[in-house]
């Protein structure tokens, strides 16, 4: 393996460095050579550039179908604090920002219910129609994705409709993290990160450039960090387009994941480092100022970041419910006096990274540079007696007339500057210049006489004492070095597992409880971070491990009416109200497939005004629409999945699971949760019937599943390879139809 020279050395000849020895920096290297390394990538990317826009965010709704773990700005139809805007409210609020300066509409919000691609099209034009030369960056592939499922239409159509109404890039956020298992945990209502990429995908294809994100500093370890950017690095190595990589610090005020804090400044400064560093094929990394404040924003700046997003003008809701900058916004002077006090240049670029140049209109850099030639205009003069004193108070003002306008206004103050005294003149009680006045002062006098130098002086021993602070803050703070290996805690009761933690100085959080009648009430099933057989899953003393344990008794819940919607809305919803799906049963319909037409529990019809409760785990039965041409499906894959996700997987295929069968692996209840499908009744690629059932077969043995799924694999290329071929057979009879 590498060691932390090897890798520092790599870094600076310009190679690329594997996910190994990212994870190794991380975890490994001081932040001082972090910085170090991720600033010269940053410097061989942009120079000494960094970046910011004139935006606004325009955010439709909050109110969204999904119910994701760490969000804070999510709300249901209903809730005192839900907003709705309707398309002649978002056309007046872009009609509000005509003859603005800003270069930027950035549209995300909730994914409402009653959004179809039309509606979000619609956004679009609205806000073009206001403002035709702005650039419009519109919804996340969260958004789209499921606007263009809605819609029946593939992604390259419903992107193309999009391209069509005016949106020019796509923003990064749904990301998230994108192991699966983790992305279960935290937003299993979204689309899957293969569907997430997919879209990202096919608008690069298409010429449309788009951002990417991660949210970090929640349940996640460094290798779903890791794993989260190699993914996207090798996206971008298939289909160039992403412009900037925005690492999202996860925000805890207000959602279900709040016991798992926030992440530590070093963490973040480590987290846009290694990014810099192990993205060498994404030319920009964002420090969002929203996300991490003004001054964690500022030290970003020294660990590879180059660009800080925009203006925003208090215009987006996202982190401010979740505790971050409570009103965020920024003026042009105050982005540009960030990146000057940071040592670099500011730059304003448009949403795809053209520098913009704006004339008549000092920037920060201009007025600097105006400032100094008037100071340089002031011709030095003999020593002489100052035409006017004022001597009514301690200090003694000077006042000199001159021919020459010497008042150089600032761009944001509109106050006047006065010329740097002329030789000779006082200054502050003292005279300078004058030859005695110096003498004998020692550090004073050097202070007086050369003001610049000494104030440079000052303000290095000032950061130098700052690095220091932070430095033990960081290291007493986070108890660096201080580590606990993390026990397995599954099959035990929770009171041993808290007596466990005090000793070992961990705190334990029961996050879910599940009920299963053959485990004693109290016993964990589940925990989060997990214990692994290949290497020690480490935590810090005083942190949280989250479990999930049996119920002492079966916990009752409302029924959700969950007909008249989608198939797919509809399994999201009985998952979320802890219930589970008994059966699929399809009827032949004219006008729609997967559509849900009506439910049963223990074969009660349940409408839209029963009010009934039913215990955790009851199935309920579905009778769900199709197509009589849409009767056939194929069997997906289903190898090397759980026994959830196979189900999932069924489920949206339009087939049920018929026997679940577990081998000698399988040793308890516990066991059960680990086991993966290793054998599957129909194989991949089967035409059958909708409604039919595929038997499962689990095992614990990793090594055999490990080998069916190389089988499956190439079972799904010969499925895919043949399936490709029958289209393309298909469309050639077609034109001889035709002809």
């Amino acid at each position: 393996m590498h060691t932390i020279y090897d890798i520092s050395d790599a870094v600076r000849r310009g190679e690329r460095i594997t996910a190994a020895d990212a994870l190794k920096l991380w975890r490994e290297a001081p932040l001082w050579l972090l910085g170090e390394l991720a600033t010269q990538r940053k410097r061989e990317m942009s120079g000494e550039s960094i970046f910011y826009n004139r935006n606004v965010h325009l955010e439709p709704t909050n109110i969204c179908l999904f119910n994701c773990e760490f969000c804070s700005f999510r709300r249901r139809e209903g809730d005192a604090d839900a907003w709705y805007m309707s398309l002649e409210e978002i056309e007046r609020k872009a009609e509000e920002l005509r003859g603005t300066d800003i270069t930027e509409v950035h549209i995300v919000g909730g994914v409402h219910p009653k959004h179809d691609l039309d509606t979000y099209c619609a956004m679009i034009r609205r806000v073009k129609r206001a403002l035709p030369t702005v650039t419009v960056k519109a919804y996340t592939a969260v958004e789209i994705f499921y606007m263009i499922r809605h819609e029946g239409v593939s992604v390259v159509e419903g992107l193309r409709r999009l391209q069509e109404a005016g949106m020019e890039c796509i923003p990064g956020g749904g990301a998230e993290i994108f192991d699966a298992e983790l992305r279960a945990k935290i937003c299993p209502d979204k689309c899957s990160s293969e569907e997430w990429l997919a879209v990202h995908r096919a608008a690069h294809n298409m010429g449309i450039a788009t951002n990417c994100t991660m949210l970090y500093g929640h349940i996640e370890t460094l290798e779903h960090r890791i794993d989260h950017l190699d993914r996207l690095r090798k996206l971008q190595d298939e289909a160039p387009g992403f412009d900037a990589f925005i690492p999202l610090k996860y925000h805890s005020r207000g959602n279900r994941l709040s016991e798992a804090g926030e992440s530590s400044v070093e963490d973040d400064l480590r987290t846009i480092a290694i990014a810099r560093i192990f993205l060498d094929n994404i030319p920009h990394i964002k420090a969002y100022w929203v996300s991490y404040g003004k001054a964690t924003t500022e030290m970003a700046l020294a660990f590879g970041a180059d660009d800080i997003d925009g203006t925003i003008g208090d215009s987006t809701k996202i982190y401010s419910m979740a505790g971050g900058v409570e009103k965020p916004s920024m003026s042009v002077a105050e982005l540009e006096a960030m990146v000057l006090s940071a040592g670099f240049i500011p730059v304003e670029r448009d949403s795809h990274y053209n520098v913009v140049e704006r004339r008549g209109e000092h920037t920060a850099v201009e007025s600097i540079a105006h400032e100094d030639a008037d100071y340089a205009e002031v011709e030095e003069e003999p020593e002489s007696e100052p035409e006017a004193v004022e001597e009514n108070s301690d200090d003694i003002i000077v006042s000199t007339e001159s021919n020459d306008d010497m008042s150089g206004e600032s761009k944001g103050g509109g106050q006047k500057r006065t010329p740097s005294p002329k030789s000779g003149q006082k200054r502050g009680g003292t005279t300078r210049g004058n030859k005695g006045g110096a003498k004998g002062g020692g550090i004073i006098a050097f202070y007086r006489n050369y003001p610049i130098i000494s104030h440079l002086i000052l303000m290095c021993c000032f950061g130098l004492l700052l690095l220091f602070g932070l430095y033990v803050g960081l290291r007493s703070g986070t108890r660096l070095g201080n580590v606990i290996e993390v026990p397995s805690l599954l099959g035990i009761d929770i009171d041993e597992a808290r007596a466990i933690a005090d000793r070992e100085d961990f705190r334990i959080v029961v996050r879910d409880s599940v009920f299963d009648v053959d485990l004693p009430g109290g016993t964990i099933v589940d925990q989060l971070p997990r214990t692994s057989t290949v290497r020690d899953v480490t935590i810090k003393p005083g942190r949280k491990v989250y479990v999930t344990i049996n119920a002492y008794s079966r916990r009752m819940v409302d029924i959700p009416y969950v007909a008249k919607q989608t198939l797919r809305q509809a399994l999201n919803q009985i998952e979320r109200s802890g219930l589970t799906v008994d059966k699929l049963v399809y009827e032949a319909d004219m006008t729609s497939t997967d559509y849900v037409l009506k439910q049963y529990v223990e074969g009660r019809e349940i409408t839209p005004t029963t009010r009934r409760k039913c215990a955790v785990g009851t199935g309920v039965s579905l009778r769900v629409s199709y197509r009589r041409e849409e009767q056939d499906v194929y069997t997906p894959r289903l190898v090397g999945l759980s026994l959830q996700q196979a189900r999932s997987a069924l489920w949206d295929s339009g087939l049920n699971v018929g026997k679940v069968v577990y081998d000698g692996s399988v040793e308890d209840i516990i066991a059960r949760r680990k086991a993966r499908v290793y054998k599957q009744s129909v194989s991949i690629g089967t035409q059958v019937k909708r409604g039919g059932e595929v038997t499962l077969y689990l095992s614990c043995d990793e090594r055999m599943v490990d080998s069916m799924n190389v089988i499956a694999t190439k079972e799904l290329k010969s499925f895919e390879e043949r399936r490709r071929k029958e289209i393309e057979a298909d469309g050639t009879e077609g034109e001889v139809a035709e002809e």
